[in-house]
């Protein structure tokens, strides 16, 4: 029993460095986007990018090994009656990481990007609120879409690689 939660632990740790290095490359799409010619200037591209995937990977494995997204996942299958490894089971059970991953790590990478806007914007801001949640808000739809999709596609292959799923591999 302590090596099946351990594979399953290891299983969401896997799974939340995948959608979160993802989550991190769109998190900086969007920034970018919607920065100025002069702050673009004064952020390079590569170093953007390494420190929205970094934060993203970090916030997204806090977050599984906090929230128990795993079993929140395995619980709507099997009320709904599904079993694993068919199609309904993976598609059930990939609702509560993608959509909870992609909420805490868009919201969390989001207000990190604007308190460090903040630092370097002289003069007149908007409140921090707003400004916070107008970043965030592009982030959320096509995270939790991304996050779903890349759930749905690679959880059976990290199941099968850990070991959870389907036959015993050869040796």
């Amino acid at each position: 029993m302590k090596d099946i939660k351990r594979k399953e632990r290891t299983v969401s740790i896997i799974m939340a460095v995948l959608i979160s290095l993802v989550m991190g490359i769109i998190a900086t799409l969007f920034v970018r986007r919607g920065m100025s010619e002069e702050a673009l200037e004064h952020s390079p591209a590569a170093i953007m990018y390494a420190l929205n995937i970094l934060e993203s990977i970090v916030v997204g494995v806090l977050t599984v090994l906090f929230l128990p997204l795993g079993r929140l996942g395995m619980a709507l299958a099997t009320k709904a009656g599904a079993t694993p490894p068919g199609i309904r089971f993976t598609l059930l059970n990939s609702i509560p990481l993608a959509v909870g991953s992609s909420l805490i790590v868009s919201l969390v990478v989001s207000l990190i990007n604007v308190i460090q806007a903040r630092a370097r914007i002289p003069g007149d801001m908007p409140p921090f609120i707003p400004m916070w949640l107008s970043s965030w808000a592009p982030l959320v739809i096509p995270s939790i879409i991304i996050s779903y999709v890349l759930a749905v596609l690679i959880s059976p292959l990290v199941v099968r690689a850990v070991g959870l799923g389907g036959p015993p591999k050869d040796t």
